[in-house]
């Protein structure tokens, strides 16, 4: 794979752990989750793997942040994901994540990311579960995180 769209959920839980009030079961799964999504961001830039991400992803990346910290490390990590990948800017993806919307049924930032891997013609890396199941309902090469090996992943990158 020469190049990815990164889901602002990997992103997002490259950088955060899971609480560790989740039930054992669920932090088992998201403590893995974690540590392959560390492992994606650290192999794409050790590779210099071509990363794009949709300019909604900036926006979500430092609400999430920020309601999983606080307002300056929201900032720091959305400038640090604005600096860090090629931003790819509405007007390219509109009508294609428009198409993507009217097709699947898909949240609005869902259909950014998978018309982005669309037009691209890049590897969707996310961990979310419907945006996964959107992607492959539209043709897009989509991974799981959750539900992939390490192994699978390594080999992928």
């Amino acid at each position: 794979m020469d190049k990815c769209v990164l889901d602002t959920s990997v992103l997002i839980k490259s950088i955060f752990k899971p609480a560790r009030s989740l039930p054992d079961e669920n932090y088992e799964r998201e403590m893995a989750t974690h540590k392959k999504c560390t492992y994606i961001i650290k192999t794409i830039e050790e590779n210099d793997i071509d990363t794009y991400i949709p300019y909604v992803c900036i926006v979500e990346t430092a609400a999430v942040a920020k309601r999983l910290s606080d307002k300056n490390l929201a900032r720091r990590i959305s400038k640090s994901i604005f600096d860090s990948y090629e931003l790819v800017s509405e007007d390219i993806i509109f009508d294609s994540a428009w198409d993507i919307a009217k097709i699947t049924g898909c949240s609005g930032f869902d259909s950014y990311f998978i018309a982005l891997a669309h037009i691209k013609n890049a590897l969707l890396i996310t961990d979310d579960g419907g945006m996964h199941d959107h992607a492959e309902e539209y043709a897009v090469d989509s991974v799981l995180v959750r539900e992939i090996e390490l192994e699978k992943i390594k080999k992928l990158l």
